[in-house]
């Protein structure tokens, strides 16, 4: 009994690791314009970061090869976070493999990739 209770007051010492501050992979710096492929899926994202000034449009453009009823989708944040907001400007095409907007101030934006189950994909990313 006292080799149970010696354990758990000392297992309940040790720190707690917090999951969300984890660190993530560093995100892929790219410049305009600027073509990468790569393969995703399941949990994991693909992170890529374009440096825009203020008043410039950017254009993210993503492909995929088809695989039965595999999808591919991306997210532009603010946040190197994975589970960042959208940023709150820009416009989406009908397919929703295209978005541009125009830039509200000069920083870093991040391109998330996911997909389920997987996808061997492009990325395209333009400044202008």
């Amino acid at each position: 009994m006292k080799t149970t209770v010696l354990l758990l007051a000392t297992v309940s010492m040790l720190p707690i690791a917090n999951i969300s501050n984890a660190q993530l992979p560093p995100a892929k710096p790219l410049h305009s314009p600027a073509s990468v492929e790569g393969f995703i899926g399941g949990e994991s994202h693909d992170s890529y970061v374009v440096h825009v000034c203020k008043g410039q449009v950017l254009t993210v453009r993503l492909a995929w090869l088809r695989d039965g009823d595999n999808q591919a989708e991306f997210n532009v944040t603010a946040s190197p976070n994975s589970d960042s907001e959208a940023v709150k400007f820009g416009k989406w095409s009908e397919d929703n493999k295209r978005w541009s907007g125009k830039v509200p101030k000069t920083a870093d934006y991040y391109i998330q990739v996911v997909a389920h189950p997987t996808a061997h994909y492009t990325l395209r990313v333009t400044v202008r």
